[in-house]
């Protein structure tokens, strides 16, 4: 049976294999907290400052990524944000604390005056800041005490749906998912299995490609290249055949949900044919 802290951890070992992998996006949205965090603790009130404001960003980005119809595709996903989440709650209630306790330390240099606690009746002053301060900060740490039992429960839930497990399978599925309105090419698929993974590796797709139409008419292809999901309206390609301008979706996995391709297809294709008709 696996320990509680294996649980909160999960986040840590997520990070660990994004490390190794090829996209690296973990590792690279880390990075600047890293610059200072990887030589010891922050040593001065600008690295603190940084710090604190790099989490609220993470924080509100989070937020607002979750607010999203395609933000996670899995529970397991899930569980590695609850585990994330769990952990800053647990890193803001202690630093809240120690907040708190700071105040007691620039009170004893004498940068300020530490004024007796009254209690919060009347004009509520620094110590009532510091009462507050420390009281959010425990607060804090005893929302995290289900914490354990949250990221399990995300962890061990059946995902009843299908991930694909290369770009070949995801540009199929999209294909099906668009119905009619799309013609799956795979005349120029890498047959090549040597070939093919390269191709993976270097983060272009299979070769295959899909055709459709906007809603004024006009023929578009989808295909991956260069680690991205491209929409190309075939009219901006020029006569030697140079494409000058291209649609990249948000998603640029190439084992996104279909799902959400489909969607990320569907609303381009849209937002192209109301500029050109406005």
């Amino acid at each position: 049976m696996e320990e509680p802290q294996e649980w909160l951890d999960l986040w840590r070992r997520t990070a660990e294999v994004d490390a190794q992998g090829n996209r690296r996006l973990v590792n690279d949205v880390c990075g600047g907290v890293h610059l200072v965090t990887d030589y010891g603790p922050p040593s001065d009130p600008e690295e603190v400052i940084a710090l604190a404001v790099a989490a609220a960003e993470a924080a509100e980005g989070t937020a607002e990524g979750l607010s999203q119809e395609w933000a996670l595709y899995t529970p397991q996903q899930a569980a590695i944000v609850a585990s994330a989440l769990f952990a800053q709650i647990e890193a803001v209630g202690a630093a809240l604390e120690n907040l708190a306790e700071y105040l007691h330390v620039m009170d004893a240099r004498r940068d300020l005056v530490m004024p007796e606690y009254d209690g919060g009746h009347d004009d509520l002053n620094l110590s009532d800041a510091e009462a507050m301060v420390g009281s959010a900060g425990q607060q804090a740490l005893g929302a995290t005490h289900h914490a354990e039992d949250v990221v399990r429960i995300l962890a061990q839930t059946t995902y009843l749906g299908v991930r694909p497990a290369d770009a070949h399978e995801t540009i199929t599925t999209v294909a099906g998912l668009l119905g009619d309105e799309a013609t799956l090419n795979t005349e120029y698929h890498v047959q090549d299995e040597v070939e093919l993974t390269e191709n993976y590796n270097s983060g272009f797709g299979c070769g295959c490609r899909i055709t459709l139409q906007d809603i004024l008419g006009s023929p578009w292809e989808f295909q991956r290249g260069d680690s991205t999901w491209n929409l190309v309206r075939l009219a901006d390609v020029d006569e030697q055949g140079i494409l000058h301008t291209w649609t990249e979706l948000d998603t640029s996995d190439a084992c996104a949900h279909p799902g959400h391709i489909a969607g990320l297809i569907r609303k381009a294709l849209s937002e192209a044919s109301q500029v050109v008709s406005s």
